[in-house]
């Protein structure tokens, strides 16, 4: 009984050891080719890890592997860009993938685990990484890419610490509130770069909170994310930033603020700044209140009163037209105005959207904490945003879409590039048509409308 034991073991650890070594020798068991926009891929199932030599001979790429191969594998895609791909015998334990193109291209070798897999990548597309010095620690940077079968296309501008440069937040449409054309801005303006930012309505009313050295663009009442900038110069993605406005009457009582710098509707209470206009442009259906350093230099009934860039209007509808109609000249009146944080409430610069796509270098899409309209959360589309290195660099991308050229990404697409790009912080602005950048007076990318899209708010790399 105890010989037929020991026989069987011996038997069973003998069919083992065979097992494990016909197993490491047939290494190459399958191959899979399929094909995408912008590549052909060839699969090698292997049942152990492998090593390769690599030729090129004009037309024809050859992988020599060290293993052998199961059987004999021959492939004639239907895809103008390949001709043959074929994996055959090269003695007893050596085998070769051999592809013969069309014409030269591009590829790329993967060696994968947990299955072994080789996967070479055959592009019909050309990769493209393309930088350039613009000097004084400002980087430009263009990217034709596969993305999962996809080829998209993206442009970014990095901001060094320390460089001669610095962002800056101002009206496409120059001298007021409104639309305007980004490649006329940034030759106005002496803007070295310029690229898109926050959300607008068609009218140019800034949809999210906008502010430069204290002074407002744009309030708004939904907590989202911003770029922010320090008065040391120092870059930040801030969330869940909120406006809120107060005005305390000369009675005590207090007003809420409902709108910054647009349009007054029913029962409205907006106020203007120099940033809007040359005036209010409203109607006589309402009372304004002009006030300067706290103080009250002017009130009206007749609309539209005129705008500087040292005071503030408060022009009220309804009821906050009768609570203002006690307001006289010389009164003193309190506004505040805040993002409902202090840090923010003290940063030079704020540059509202949303959502919040990397946090603590993490990939962390906030779309829904952030209220996110479905066509901005959903789908892929061209976009622009902004990210912060772990450097304290300012990375600013933009991402053509809609296209058979460039397939733009979803918000998760998005975050993920701006994080390769090195970002440990990055937000979402305005994208789809508005999506631009220009550089030297040249429009870099290709916006999804067919041209310019008038924008509201530009923000400008300006020489310090």
């Amino acid at each position: 009984m105890k010989g037929n034991v020991t026989g069987r073991l011996a038997g069973l650890l003998g069919a083992l050891l065979l097992l494990v070594q016909t197993s490491a020798q047939a290494a190459v068991t399958n191959m899979r080719v399929s094909t995408s926009p912008t590549k052909v891929r060839v699969v090698l199932d292997l049942d152990a890890p492998v090593q390769y030599k690599e030729t090129v001979d004009g037309t024809v790429l050859r992988l020599d592997l060290d293993t052998k191969t199961a059987k004999k594998f021959t492939q004639k895609p239907k895809d103008p860009a390949v001709r043959q791909i074929e994996v055959t015998p090269q003695g007893k334990n050596a085998s070769r993938l051999q592809v013969t193109l069309a014409k030269e291209g591009q590829h790329r070798v993967l060696m994968l685990k947990k299955p072994d897999r080789l996967v070479l990548d055959l592009y019909r597309i050309q990769i493209i990484r393309q930088t350039r010095d613009l000097g004084n620690g400002l980087q430009y940077a263009y990217w034709q890419d596969d993305m999962n079968g996809k080829v998209v296309r993206l442009y970014a501008l990095t901001l060094a610490p320390g460089s001669g440069y610095y962002v800056k937040p101002f009206s496409a449409a120059l001298d007021h509130n409104g639309r305007g054309r980004l490649a006329r801005a940034a030759s106005v303006t002496g803007a070295r770069a310029v690229i898109n930012a926050c959300y607008f309505d068609t009218d140019g009313w800034v949809i999210g909170n906008c502010k430069w050295n204290g002074t407002f663009f744009g309030g708004d009442d939904t907590p989202r994310s911003a770029l922010v900038m320090d008065k040391t110069g120092r870059y930040s993605v801030l969330q869940d930033l909120s406006y809120k406005g107060t005005v305390e009457l000369p009675d005590g009582r207090d007003l809420f603020i409902s709108g910054v710098n647009r349009q007054r509707l029913a029962q409205d209470l907006i106020v203007y700044n120099g940033q809007y206009g040359r005036s209010t442009g409203t109607n006589e259906f309402g009372r304004e209140v002009k006030v300067k350093d706290g103080r009250v230099t002017a009130v009206s009934t007749k609309g539209s009163m005129p705008l500087d860039a040292d005071s503030l209007v408060l022009s009220g509808h309804g009821a906050n037209a009768d609570a203002l109609a006690k307001v006289r000249v010389g009164d003193k009146l309190e506004i505040e105005q805040t993002l409902g944080s202090h840090t923010a409430d003290l940063m030079q610069m704020v540059v509202g959207a949303g959502p919040s796509l990397v946090e603590n270098g993490t990939i962390n899409v906030r779309s829904s904490q952030e209220q996110m309209a479905g066509d901005i959360a959903n789908g892929r589309a061209p976009r622009t945003g902004a990210g912060v290195k772990a450097d304290g660099s300012l990375l600013l991308m933009v991402v053509d879409g809609r296209s058979q050229y460039s397939a733009g990404m979803t918000l998760k697409e998005f975050a993920w590039y701006l994080r390769r790009f090195g970002a440990v912080q990055a937000v979402n602005f305005d994208g789809g048509g508005s999506s631009e950048m220009v550089v030297d007076g040249q429009i870099k990318n290709r916006p999804s409308d067919g041209s310019e899209r008038p924008v509201s708010i530009a923000l400008g790399v300006f020489r310090k």
